[in-house]
């Protein structure tokens, strides 16, 4: 990933369970919202974490399931 094109956002913390919040503005570029699936990727350098969404909802999914 060439990095003079790359808008970096953070930094963030990560918390006691290692989790991180997402900034808004890519949730939005992304469309994705609570309950999205995300999949996550090491680069082939180790130095940076991919995610992408799979296009699929759990919110989704339990409301198909609720009686």
């Amino acid at each position: 990933m060439v990095s003079d094109q790359v808008v970096w956002y953070g930094p963030r913390a990560l918390t006691k369970v290692r989790q991180v919040c997402i900034p808004v503005e890519l949730l939005r570029a992304l469309d994705v919202d609570a309950g999205s699936e995300l999949q996550f990727a090491l680069d082939e350098a180790r130095n940076e974490i991919r995610i992408r969404p799979t296009g699929r909802s759990r919110a989704a999914q339990d409301e198909k399931e609720a009686p």
